[in-house]
């Protein structure tokens, strides 16, 4: 190990530098500071020892040279003791390994610190290393995420495109929606559409988890739905539950990875006779609200699509009357709408909400859940993501 003396003959006790030599130190002196800085430049140093201005070596001249000299030192993140009362310590990093040693000190002192220095010296300079390879794996790593990130970003925005923005009244029908994934994409996804001049249909669908992977299966949920078959007579509109389970089979096909699955609940509705025809696979039940704020689940069986080919899902008919709203949502509502302490399950809170809107329009009780859900325990880190579709139908 190398150690750079400054000044040996008048600014350190006699006989520093055979004493270190006998250590097994290689010793370089340097009568100045300017000497001394062109020997920490240019070799290998461990260590220096150098007195600070007034210690015999320059009293009364410019002590540029010394505080240029400290800062490399530092800087190179050489060990050093300083010999003086620290006062001319320039402004070092906090973790300097520049000690500071009485002006009156012995080579035996200057021995036993150089001694500490050799021990810890391959510690520190390992550690140093070990720290130098973190900075580098933390800065690419940083990189990294800012690229994630801004794939995600144009993710959701991708995914939002795919998603209807045109919610204009459809004859008496009315629609709201809200669309909250918990990160930039969503496991859900819904479509709103026209069939012809008496039907409409509407959907909604969670593939399971959410994220990149979820929101992948949404897409491919909106290329596989099929609600109508071209004929050479013209078209046949497909059952509900025969939509389902067109879906059910092309997800099946797919043989989905690590338990995927998906819950969808799918509705047809005449726009002339207000008859509505719905099926699920594993979905929550659509809520019909009366004026009155009565809720009813619109129940029908079904199991989880993607998991079984050939499974069946019974379309169900409700006749529908003015006034009334149904509300598709998937289950990130129950996961938000935690239960009160009166309450003994999470449906009891949101029906209560729900109910208390019922005499509101559509839009506004969608605007209102969104409000409520911003109110609830945990909303700032919400664990699922939250879809709703309403649909009104307009009184006379």
């Amino acid at each position: 190990m190398q150690v750079l003396l400054v000044d040996p003959d008048a600014g350190l006790p006699h006989g520093t530098t055979t004493c270190l030599s006998n250590d097994g130190w290689t010793v370089s002196t340097a009568a100045d500071y300017k000497g001394a800085l062109d020997i920490a430049r240019k070799e290998s140093l461990e260590a220096a020892i150098v007195p600070q201005p007034g210690s015999g070596l320059s009293t009364g001249v410019d002590n540029s040279g010394f505080r240029t000299l400290m800062r490399a030192l530092d800087a190179r993140r050489i060990a050093t003791v300083l010999i003086g009362d620290g006062r001319w310590q320039p402004g070092l990093r906090d973790d300097t390994l520049i000690d500071v040693a009485p002006r009156v000190v012995t080579k035996e002192e200057i021995r036993g610190r150089l001694s500490t220095i050799r021990r810890y010296h391959a510690l520190v300079t390992s550690m140093e290393r070990e720290v130098e390879g973190l900075q580098r794996i933390s800065k690419r790593i940083n990189r990294h995420f800012v690229e994630v990130d801004q794939e995600m970003r144009l993710a959701g925005r991708l995914q939002r495109d795919f998603l209807p923005r045109d919610l204009e009244p459809i004859g008496p029908v009315r629609f709201a929606t809200l669309f909250r994934p918990v990160t930039w994409v969503s496991g859900d996804i819904y479509d709103i559409f026209r069939i012809d001049e008496k039907h409409l249909g509407f959907y909604i669908a969670d593939a399971v988890g959410h994220g990149m992977a979820a929101s992948l299966l949404t897409m491919f949920i909106k290329h596989a739905v099929r609600v109508k078959e071209i004929t050479r007579d013209g078209y046949r509109i497909y059952d509900p539950g025969e939509t389902l389970a067109n879906l059910n089979e092309a997800l099946s096909e797919q043989a989905l990875p690590n338990c995927q699955f998906v819950t969808a609940c799918y509705c047809l509705l005449n726009v002339e006779t207000l008859e509505l025809k719905f099926a699920r696979g594993g979905h929550p039940y659509p809520l019909l609200i009366t004026p009155e704020g009565c809720i009813t689940e619109l129940k029908s069986q079904g199991g989880l699509m993607g998991v079984f080919k050939g499974a069946v899902f019974p379309s169900t008919t409700v006749q529908l009357h003015p006034g009334e709203k149904v509300i598709l949502y998937t289950d990130g509502v129950e996961v938000s709408f935690a239960p009160r302490e009166d309450e003994a399950h999470s449906w009891e809170h949101y029906h209560r909400v729900f109910a208390s809107l019922a005499h509101e329009p559509i839009q506004q009780i969608v605007r209102q859940l969104e409000v409520q859900l911003n109110s609830e325990t945990g909303s700032l880190n919400p664990t699922d993501d939250v879809t709703i579709v309403g649909m009104e139908i307009e009184s006379g």
